[in-house]
């Protein structure tokens, strides 16, 4: 599977994993939600683990990021779950799926990445975006 197949793939399946926690947020509050998706991503990575056998260093730099990307995505995800579970899926699920346009930044500014004119732009109808949609 190429990468546009498997970015393809993830935007339809974060899709309607957003309608899956607002609908789950009508039976569990916020937290009961958590802590069952964290059971299906654990055994999901043991299932992984079991099947590919990864080496992994955990002196290795790759391991501390992975660390801390695991942090902010659990952080993430209790604050989505909290969220969606006291907002609109209308609002909190397009809001919280323009985390791409705080990764810009520290790209640029880490990475060295390259923001183009149309980048920027881009950014700069995502932040509209944010206005408008979160506006009722």
């Amino acid at each position: 599977m190429n990468w546009l197949v498997s970015s393809i793939v993830a935007m339809v399946c974060w899709g309607i994993w957003g309608l899956f926690m607002k609908l789950a947020s009508k039976y569990f509050s916020w937290n009961q939600i958590f802590i069952v998706t964290s059971i299906v991503t654990v055994v999901a990575s043991l299932t992984v683990f079991v099947l590919f056998k990864p080496a992994i260093n955990v002196h290795s730099l790759g391991f501390g990021y992975a660390l801390l990307a695991g942090l902010m995505g659990s952080v993430a995800l209790v604050a989505f779950n909290y969220a969606i579970e006291a907002g609109k899926s209308i609002i909190v699920v397009p809001i919280s799926a323009l985390y791409p346009v705080v990764t810009i930044i520290p790209s640029f500014l880490v990475l060295h990445e390259e923001i183009s004119l149309l980048k920027a732009v881009g950014i700069a109808l995502g932040l509209a975006a944010i206005i408008l949609v979160s506006m009722d």
